[in-house]
């Protein structure tokens, strides 16, 4: 999977900040505040930049945009 700079990032989610519908990331994980999720995900990457431990924040913040991007409804 490509890296995505964490300014690029913020700038491609933000289209979707309010998006008001479900997003299913995966079979075990779904979203129901698209908004929420990309704020607080964002904020604690910020605060945490170059911490590997908080690479989950950022890979699902990555499937989140890869779905939304599709124009997964």
């Amino acid at each position: 999977m490509e890296r995505i700079p964490l300014s690029e990032l913020k700038k491609r989610l933000a289209p979707f900040v309010n998006y008001e519908q479900e997003v299913q990331l995966s079979k075990e994980a779904s979203v129901q505040n698209v908004g929420q999720m990309i704020n607080s995900h964002l904020e604690v990457l910020e605060g945490n930049s170059g911490n590997r431990a908080y690479m989950p924040y950022y890979d699902r913040l990555i499937t989140l945009l890869t779905i939304l991007e599709a124009g997964w409804e």
